[in-house]
């Protein structure tokens, strides 16, 4: 048996930084530019809603909070992802980004039932909102949460943890529009109940991007079939390499939103052709699939029984071949002998192959009067 673990940019030996599968510097730059914007702005936003009285400003500063709360779970996750490995966590910390998008997806619907909560209340008490400071802290807002989305859109699409950053700022963004609406029918149409309907409405869309960021986390964190990887063409392409016979025992999970990991056991049709496979199978994985991590057994078709055929000696079992220094080796499984009494007898394993042990069987009688085999 054969194991093969390619190397490529992205490994990282145990006690060394992982770089490759952090993710880059200037993600957590923006990242940290994204949450000075919004608390900076939500200081302010505050301000202007406890100095007006405006009920709508100081909720809508509180949903600003909540961002720069999305934001510095993100960034820690980043953070811890990139402390060193150790033989006790040979990957690092990579999946922080996991759990950070997890809690972040959560806090998601959190927001959003209160959200729902706040538009009930309105709903059965609307209340006389002034217009005037919504708009300037709308305005505020939206410049703000413009340039915070513009750092992440790119960034968030591969990769779950900025994803769930990103959608907190979306959130305040879509929430400073709803200011602007509400406010504008308000003072021209004195409607009140538009603020609470927006709010509600908007609380639906948290939900459904909650759910997805929530639903990809945990699906990752439960080692889940990575949902960009095509598993039946991977399992088809490795089929079509020259010399491969059978495929099985495939594995395939993510470590983050971005790095897959692959194990499969391929068969092949001799010895000789295994280091071969196995380099192709690698490549093929890298280079058609982006996996860079992949783990690949061969076994040789020549060396193992035939189906259904039986061996001549109770004692003659299982031959397990091992790839050692480029040299094949088989060991003989022990079986207890019934007609002795805790005696153990064995016997040279019929390979119908020569390899370099030689196997003999020989009978001592001790004081007790057991018998034992001794190689």
């Amino acid at each position: 048996m054969l194991a093969l673990l390619p190397k490529s940019p992205t490994m990282a030996k145990p006690g060394s930084g992982h770089s490759g599968h952090t993710p880059a510097t200037t993600d957590k730059r923006a990242l940290a530019i994204s949450g000075w914007l919004t608390g900076v702005y939500f200081v302010i936003e505050l301000g202007i809603g406890l100095w007006t009285g405006s009920v709508a400003v100081t909720s809508d500063a509180f949903h600003t909070f909540s961002a720069v709360g999305g934001v510095l779970i993100a960034l820690v996750a980043l953070q811890l992802g990139e402390r060193k490995s150790s033989p006790a966590r040979t990957f690092g910390y990579v999946r922080a980004e996991i759990l950070g998008a997890l809690f972040n997806g959560l806090f998601l619907a959190i927001m959003a039932l209160f959200v729902f909560g706040m538009g009930a209340m309105r709903l059965r008490e609307p209340i006389d909102l002034p217009t005037t400071p919504m708009l300037i802290a709308a305005a505020g807002g939206i410049a703000t949460e413009l340039v915070a989305l513009w750092l992440l859109y790119e960034r968030q699409k591969a990769d779950l943890n900025l994803r769930g950053a990103y959608w907190h700022i979306l959130q305040t963004f879509v929430g400073s529009l709803l200011i602007i609406v509400s406010a504008l029918v308000i003072r021209f149409t004195g409607f009140l109940a538009i603020d609470p309907l927006l709010g509600m409405a908007f609380g639906v869309v948290l939900l459904w991007a909650s759910w997805g960021i929530t639903k990809d986390a945990l699906h990752i964190l439960l080692q889940g079939t990575p949902q960009d990887l095509d598993l039946d063409a991977a399992i088809s392409a490795i089929r079509d390499v020259e010399g491969v016979t059978d495929v099985h025992h495939v594995h395939a999970w993510s470590l983050t939103s971005s790095v897959n990991v692959f194990s499969s056991h391929v068969r092949v049709r001799s010895v000789a052709e295994g280091d071969r496979v196995l380099r192709e199978v690698s490549s093929l994985l890298r280079e058609r699939f982006q996996i860079y991590f992949s783990t690949t057994r061969s076994r040789s078709a020549a060396l193992r029984p035939k189906k259904g055929r039986r061996p001549r000696s109770n004692n003659v079992a299982r031959v397990r071949y091992e790839r050692d220094n480029g040299r094949y080796t088989s060991r003989p499984r022990m079986k207890r002998n019934p007609g002795s009494r805790g005696g153990v007898q064995a016997c040279s394993a019929r390979t119908g192959t020569p390899h370099p042990w030689v196997h003999e069987c020989a009978k001592r009688r001790s004081a007790s009067g057991r018998t034992r085999a001794d190689l």
